[in-house]
């Protein structure tokens, strides 16, 4: 509540007095021709409660996050248009993840399971990173969910409405947001090889049924929102907005940050770069991913050194988007995650969900290092979540010495049978 009422991302700070337009004016870009991030999820959960399909405000359906839009429209439904009625269902939410964080820990424990599911949702509850999207118009915590309930079914493998629920959430994230996508495939790849390898033939009914959903998602917004804005924005303009020539003055120890547009810094374009971004986007046509990727194909060298730019970010406790305050906060639950998150992983590596989680992890860092690191590392956000779960076991491990078994890579067989 505290986040949201500092107008993270706001045109203004919302109160807890603004209701329907009041409080809808709130959002940046809001009535505009160019409605994104938070005004768009609201645009379509508004449209959602007038006809029942959420659509963009040119009348497009709103192919970018349709099940977060009846979410939204559902919340507002119930509570009505304000800042409250997205809250209280979202710290819900919030509140399940954690939930769920608890019991995959406890599933794949070796030992003293109950101490290191509560060390789990403990470490959940006090980061900040994930509780400032509580109050924010954006799928995260949404999307959160649907990556601690498709991890704790994956936990189960091979019961068969463990995969059928590991299928749903799959299926469920990709509508949730839009980058979930390539997650959703990865999660499609290692259930494929499991059921192949332990003859589990109606598993790939689940597999085939991601590999569908992923298909109708990528060619959803062709098919439905072409020359709509946020349709552009989705399939060239990210791409653009992190390569292009605006970037080449950055060095190898630059911090990832957002050109233009970063409150913490004093960069500007200087006239060669702003020649050369024009010259780009007249090349291009004004296609930002034609843009994009002429850039890219005539400058290997800096598309490179950007790339290691982005790795370290991701890699990384904090961006140069980030405040002093935030970039301290993020540094605090670096330390207590990512090195005992990585150190857990690897001492459970062998479990066939160890595998699962490598997969996403893989997946969400190249998508960052290749495409784009989001500015606050929204989008590593499933990652953080999943060395959460893996910090969790190394505490128990650590705690623990000395006073339970000792065999840290037992099979997922034997973990399975835990009630």
């Amino acid at each position: 509540m505290y986040y949201a009422l500092r107008g993270e991302g706001a045109q203004r700070p919302p109160s807890l007095r603004d209701e329907e337009e009041s409080f809808l004016t709130c959002y940046t870009g809001w009535n505009s021709d160019h409605e994104h991030d938070a005004a768009a999820y609201n645009r379509a959960a508004m449209e959602t409660l007038r006809t029942g399909v959420p659509r963009t405000r040119s009348g497009s359906f709103f192919s970018h996050a349709p099940l977060y839009a009846y979410f939204l429209a559902g919340s507002y439904a119930v509570g009505g248009v304000r800042l409250l009625s997205v809250v209280v269902p979202q710290a819900a939410l919030a509140g399940a993840t954690a939930l769920l964080l608890g019991l995959a820990a406890y599933r794949i424990a070796p030992w003293k399971a109950w101490q290191t599911a509560l060390l789990a949702t403990g470490l959940f509850l006090i980061n900040l990173r994930f509780a400032m999207y509580v109050g924010s118009i954006n799928p995260t915590c949404l999307l959160l969910f649907w990556v601690a309930l498709a991890m704790w079914a994956a936990t189960w493998w091979p019961k068969p409405w463990a995969w059928i629920l590991f299928v749903t959430a799959l299926v469920a994230g990709t509508f949730t947001q839009a980058g979930f996508l390539l997650m959703a495939g990865a999660g499609a790849l290692w259930l494929g090889v499991r059921a192949s390898r332990q003859r589990q033939w109606a598993a790939l009914v689940g597999v085939g049924t991601i590999l569908v959903v992923m298909g109708i998602k990528t060619a959803l917004p062709f098919w439905v929102a072409r020359g709509d804005s946020l349709h552009q924005t989705d399939t060239g303009g990210i791409v653009w907005e992190a390569n292009n020539p605006y970037y080449e003055s950055m060095n190898w120890t630059s911090l990832w940050e957002r050109r233009p547009g970063n409150p913490w810094s004093d960069w500007r374009p200087s006239a060669e770069e702003q020649r050369r971004y024009d010259d780009y986007w007249r090349r291009g046509r004004g296609n930002p991913a034609r843009a994009a990727w002429l850039w890219i194909r005539e400058n290997p060298a800096q598309y490179g050194k950007l790339c290691f730019i982005r790795l370290r970010a991701t890699l990384g406790p904090f961006t140069g988007m980030m405040s002093p305050r935030h970039r301290a906060i993020s540094t605090v639950y670096w330390l207590l995650i990512f090195p005992a998150g990585v150190c857990g992983w690897w001492r459970l590596r062998r479990l066939e969900v160890s595998r699962l989680a490598l997969l996403m992890g893989l997946v969400v860092m190249s998508t960052e290092v290749l495409v784009i690191t989001e500015w606050y590392l929204r989008y590593r956000l499933p990652v953080d979540w999943l060395l959460t779960m893996y910090a969790a076991v190394s505490y128990g491990l650590w705690f623990g010495k000395g006073s339970g078994g000792s065999d840290v890579n037992a099979s997922n067989a034997s973990i399975i049978r835990r009630p």
